[in-house]
């Protein structure tokens, strides 16, 4: 159990969360309340409990056959919240660390080293920041910018990869912070071959079986075009 006022932190008139030590990053929470600490030069981000019991979000993946795949962001609870933080963690993504729960009971609270914004060419610094975790484009059968990655010995969703959620590191390296994740069910790589595929190489390129994914024209006879 963690002291928020040995943080720092404390609550203002309106019940928000304030502090006199520490720079607030944002005037409300989109996922969670960050506090940057520039002379440690960490981030503590404080994730609230209660509500509706939401956490945080998570991709969720439908597959109802043929090429119907529904792509849908729902509330995530506190084991996939913490699931999600430390798949991250392991994939290559910006560190995290699992403090501890607020003594108070209501925050789930997490440090992160102090990240700078993305560089001017957003794509480029994606682009950097996905391979460091391994992560794979679906070529076809799923809409928008979706990765997959292996990590913990199963396959993840990767979305919400948004010019927020890529920064770069104290090192000035691009990462990836605070994206979303989801499991894969087994029917949709059973009936999208394009995420199967995905899902192959990925596993491969974390094992070291790969060094880089195949071309999308890979296998395609020039004759045949």
């Amino acid at each position: 159990m963690i002291s928020l006022r040995a943080l720092g932190i404390t609550h203002d008139y309106e019940g928000n969360l304030t502090s006199s030590t520490l720079r607030c990053l944002t005037g409300g929470p989109e996922e969670a309340w960050p506090f940057a600490d520039d002379a440690r030069g960490v981030v503590y981000k404080l994730f609230y409990l209660r509500d509706s019991g939401g956490l945080g979000k998570k991709i969720l993946l439908e597959f109802g056959g043929g090429f119907d795949a529904d792509l849908r962001m729902l509330d995530a609870n506190l084991f996939e919240t913490l699931e999600k933080l430390a798949v991250l963690h392991e994939a290559g993504a910006h560190p995290t660390e699992i403090v501890g729960l607020a003594d108070t009971g209501d925050y789930l609270i997490v440090k992160q080293p102090l990240a700078q914004p993305h560089g001017p060419d957003l794509d480029a610094d994606r682009q950097i920041a996905v391979e460091v975790m391994k992560a794979l484009p679906v070529r076809g059968g799923l809409r928008g910018d979706l990765r997959v990655f292996w990590v913990s010995g199963k396959a993840w969703l990767l979305g919400d990869l948004h010019q927020g959620n890529i920064m770069r590191g104290a090192d000035g390296q691009p990462t990836v912070i605070d994206a979303l994740i989801g499991s894969i069910p087994n029917t949709a790589l059973a009936g999208l071959a394009q995420l199967d595929k995905a899902v192959r190489e990925a596993r491969e390129m974390r094992e070291g079986l790969r060094t880089r994914p195949s071309d999308f024209m890979d296998g395609v006879n020039d004759d045949d075009l």
